[in-house]
């Protein structure tokens, strides 16, 4: 159990404005934004990581997510990856929202995988990238041992994973960090309510998203080469585009020589490109509409906006 001090917690909830998350009297360092999630580190419980999901509607929901990321994390650990400890704090705000924080320890921010990309040699990278690999490889094999029972997705970008020293050092393995979107199906239905994907869409797409993207996007992470490919193109994000050769030969390596039977047919560069260029796209559109339902929101409604964005995100 990680040591979290509930009251204060409930203090800077009860604080926070996702709009301008720094004007509060207890201080927060945003650790990390994601689609549906931002980390935060909030003054006076250090060495943690929170990272705030959107409101759940009653007990029951959140119960179920909590007991989905629990099945997830033991899934993952069966096949032999390494997932990062993590905790829950519930709680229920001034304005009645019922908030889960999932909570881990707060890591070395230089151990995380698109840190260590940008000191690694190209020696260190292709051993990162074979290691990643090995735990995606692992959870796919059991995929093909349980399906149609149960499945299990990954969100395998670089900076997921954790690499402490020994890893670099040869020792051991990386630790999978983004467990709070836990991608497992059991018997085709998905065990995390889609619609939490859909709390943070602007309220003029959450139609469109609904029924044309939703389902294509979850879909992909339980592909593993749509993941792989995924993996490789984000180095295009982390700038990095010069290690995507070297990422294309060791994955085509991989497949061929350590996991022949999992039949990932050989990547190539042209749709590692094509798939960043869509990517960078859709996201970025989401990021500009996500800001422009703030404002109709915040200024134009008065009303509460209950995520908080990134600044200027560099593609």
């Amino acid at each position: 159990m990680l040591d979290v001090d509930h009251d204060r917690l409930l203090a800077f909830e009860n604080q926070l404005n996702p709009a301008d998350p720094k004007s509060g009297a207890i201080p927060v360092e945003i650790l990390g934004y994601g689609e549906i999630s931002t980390t935060l580190a909030i003054g006076g419980m250090d060495g943690l990581a929170f990272k705030r999901m959107p409101p759940f509607p009653d007990e029951a929901a959140a119960e179920a997510y909590r007991r989905a990321v629990d099945e997830y994390c033991a899934a993952l650990a069966e096949t032999g990856v390494r997932v990062v400890e993590h905790d829950f704090a519930s709680l229920v705000n001034a304005d009645d929202e019922r908030i889960v924080y999932l909570v881990q320890p707060r890591l070395d921010a230089r151990t995380i995988g698109n840190a260590r990309l940008q000191a690694a040699t190209a020696d260190e990278f292709a051993r990162m990238l074979a290691l990643i690999l090995r735990s995606m490889a692992g959870l796919w094999r059991k995929n093909r041992r349980d399906e149609p029972g149960e499945s299990f997705g990954l969100d395998s970008q670089i900076s997921n994973w954790v690499f402490p020293d020994e890893v670099m050092a040869g020792q051991g393995q990386p630790s999978y960090l983004d467990v709070s979107t836990p991608l497992y199906r059991r018997n085709g239905r998905e065990m995390l309510d889609t619609e939490i994907f859909l709390k943070s869409a602007p309220f003029f797409l959450i139609g469109i998203i609904r029924r044309f993207f939703l389902q294509d996007v979850l879909d992909r992470y339980y592909d593993l080469r749509a993941v792989t490919i995924d993996l490789i193109a984000n180095l295009h994000k982390e700038g990095r585009p010069d290690r995507i050769p070297l990422a294309l030969e060791t994955a085509n390596r991989f497949f061929a020589q350590e996991a022949p039977g999992l039949a990932v047919a050989p990547l190539t560069a042209k749709e590692i490109d094509a798939y960043y260029r869509e990517d960078k796209f859709i996201w970025s559109f989401l990021l500009a509409a996500r800001r422009t339902d703030r404002f109709i929101k915040t200024r134009l409604l008065g009303r509460k906006y209950n995520f908080i964005l990134p600044g200027p995100v560099k593609r």
